[in-house]
């Protein structure tokens, strides 16, 4: 035991990583679990791991030296902003009734956004802030070779769970009386048995980055192709057409990053594939089916212009309050969020600082081939199309950390 937690100790940077960046996926896997086998009511591992990761995070102030970053003050600054105008400031007001998506779009919300406003702001304030905060003091040292292969360990195991669980859970379903559910495709059920299907899957977006490195490192191809066989599988299943684009972008990059040659006769196939799919899907989609992808486009889209066209009182210098009785959702775009939550300013410092870490991988000659500038694309990517920027704890954190190591002419990422 002794020797476990020396082990930690000696690698604690990396085991923050790892815990910031698939800790919640597990946490919603472990949820899932406990509710379709066990049922303990006590057995609330979301909460967990929000809990853990405050204790992890001032853990972490302890145990590394004392040293300012300016640029992780200039981010924490944007969720003040937001946490500031969820409290004191304007709340921003739609000229259309709130009624008007959902019956357009033929939306059924669960819950409405306003609801949801002190879990929000706890979480911005405990699991955003705080860290953010305790990286801006402290001089963290990551070993970016340990994290790759310690999250490969993760990735690996949480998949094979993963896959049983889903293989188990679905021929429960199929044999449960009354029940008809459909699983494949744009139009899958998937979201409507398992929780959060975004959050449990997105480790297999990392863990495809994995695998294929692993090919063109030519290291246990049948096991890593399988890997990616089991990925892309699920992501079918579950219906999730974004991860696939996200996917299919990492290969591309991938692929250009280790031969010119190669990228050039891949991509014609690759887009043709991409083509044939996209139609299909748009062919078979209809626009009134929620979760279609007609519906998904469509709806983002109307997202974007309803906070940007349709909004009054709204304060383009520094922001709003987004908390409105009259509006159901969030703008499911992390620049949309930090323009309406912290106005213009809030979007020049994310500017700023994506202009910031753009050029820490550039100039460490590891543009678009170093593991975790992947995993921050990816993310980028991911943010631009769903989740709410201001409770996006891997984007906030990992940004952060990013700007943290880059204080340190000797810090080799690898």
């Amino acid at each position: 035991m002794n020797k476990i937690i020396k082990k930690i100790n000696s690698n604690i940077g990396e085991v923050y990583l790892v815990y910031i960046i698939f800790g919640l996926s597990i946490s919603i896997l472990l949820k899932d679990i406990n509710l379709t086998f066990f049922q303990f009511s006590f057995f609330e591992t979301i909460y967990f791991y929000r809990i853990i990761l405050i204790f992890f995070t001032l853990y972490l102030f302890f145990s590394f030296p004392r040293k300012f970053n300016l640029n992780i003050l200039l981010l924490s600054l944007i969720s003040i902003l937001f946490l500031f105008n969820s409290l004191y400031g304007e709340t921003i007001v739609l000229e259309n009734n709130q009624n008007y998506l959902i019956n357009k779009f033929n939306i059924d919300p669960n819950s409405f956004f306003y609801n949801e406003k002190f879990k929000l702001l706890i979480i911005n304030l405990f699991n955003i802030f705080f860290p953010l905060c305790v990286l801006m003091f402290i001089k963290l040292s990551i070993n970016f070779n340990n994290f790759y292969k310690i999250s490969y360990a993760f990735c690996e195991l949480f998949l094979i769970v993963l896959s049983i669980f889903v293989t188990i859970k679905l021929f429960q379903l199929h044999f449960k009386p009354d029940q008809e559910n459909f699983y494949f495709g744009i139009e899958s059920d998937f979201p409507k048995n398992f929780i959060n299907p975004h959050g449990l899957l997105y480790i297999l977006n990392i863990y495809f980055i994995q695998n294929i490195i692993e090919i063109y490192k030519k290291k246990n191809l049948k096991k890593n192709l399988i890997y990616i066989f089991l990925i892309i599988t699920l992501f079918l299943i579950s219906g999730s057409v974004i991860f696939l684009g996200l996917c299919f972008i990492t290969f591309l990059i991938l692929t250009l990053n280790k031969s010119k040659k190669l990228f050039i006769y891949l991509l014609p196939i690759v887009f043709i594939s991409l083509f044939l799919i996209i139609y299909y899907i748009l062919y078979q989609s209809n626009q009134d089916i929620p979760g279609s992808l007609y519906n998904s486009i469509a709806l983002r889209i109307a997202y974007i212009k309803l906070f940007l066209l349709d909004t009054i009182d709204l304060n383009y210098i520094y922001g709003s309050n987004i908390f409105s009785k009259n509006i159901y959702t969030y703008p499911h775009n992390f620049l949309i969020d930090i323009f309406i939550c912290s106005g213009f300013f809030g979007l020049f410092l994310i500017g700023l600082l994506l202009v910031k870490i753009n050029k820490i991988f550039k100039n460490k000659n590891l543009y678009f081939s170093n593991f975790i500038f992947l995993i921050f694309f990816q993310l980028l990517l991911f943010s631009l199309l769903s989740g709410f920027f201001f409770e996006n704890i891997k984007l906030n954190i990992l940004c952060a950390i990013i700007l943290n190591l880059s204080n340190f002419k000797d810090e080799k990422i690898t």
